[in-house]
């Protein structure tokens, strides 16, 4: 047989075979793109919140009740081959999820960020996610930008969540980690110019009502006008 006519043959068993193959992969499995992951929006008010521009993120790849693997930054730039299936999961978490549980009195703490995000791989699809991952801990801050200066000329503030209580001067932001049914209560002594000793008490989530929310920082406000304090979110 002519040698060109023989490799001709081969070639065509050869792309016949190719295609077989690539046919039954469509067949049983698809892909995940991930095309980006950012910090979900805070609910806050006149508070900056922390720069999250440097989070390295960790990616977890589940199916069921099985880790998989942890998602390598390589590995998301490009598109992830998968069986089909309806049940994996990304579970997307800053590098300090977990130290909320220790904190102390002395720590004000910092935003933790965790998230799990199912998703279904179809029969030769691409599943494109973009996930927002959400802070899960609960923040107080201090604003006395209506008294501060002359008029105060001490002030002692505290805030409790749990069995812990944190110092805070005007401006800070102390951080919670969240629990149903959870609440905060805080606490004010001002001295003014006239040497005048005032101690005010506030507390919320323990009324009916009150709900306390994670990826939200709560502002105890002094109002000049009340000389009383007031809780913004």
């Amino acid at each position: 047989m002519n040698k060109k006519i023989l490799y001709t043959i081969l070639s065509v068993f050869l792309l016949i075979s190719c295609q077989q193959e690539n046919d039954t992969v469509l067949l049983r499995e698809g892909f995940l793109s991930v095309s980006g992951i950012e910090v979900q929006s805070q609910t806050v008010t006149e508070v900056a919140s922390r720069s999250t521009d440097d989070i390295i993120w960790t990616v977890e790849l589940w199916k069921g009740n099985e880790k998989l693997r942890t998602l390598s930054t390589e590995e998301m730039q490009n598109k992830i081959e998968l069986d089909a299936a309806d049940d994996y999961m990304l579970k997307v978490y800053s590098p300090n999820y977990g130290v909320e549980k220790s904190w102390t009195n002395e720590e004000k703490g910092e935003p933790v960020y965790y998230t799990e995000v199912p998703f279904v791989v179809k029969l030769g699809e691409t599943t494109g996610l973009k996930v927002q991952v959400p802070m899960i801990t609960f923040a107080v801050s201090l604003n006395l930008s209506e008294v501060i200066g002359d008029w105060l000329q001490e002030y002692d503030f505290t805030v409790t969540a749990g069995d812990r209580t944190v110092a805070l001067d005007n401006g800070d932001i102390a951080y919670f980690p969240y629990s149903e049914g959870v609440s905060f209560s805080y606490q004010l002594t001002l001295t003014n110019s006239d040497s005048e000793t005032n101690t005010l008490n506030g507390d919320w989530g323990k009324d009916e009502g009150e709900v306390i929310n994670t990826n939200t920082i709560y502002t105890v406000v002094y109002n000049w006008d009340t000389h009383s304090l007031s809780l913004k979110e």
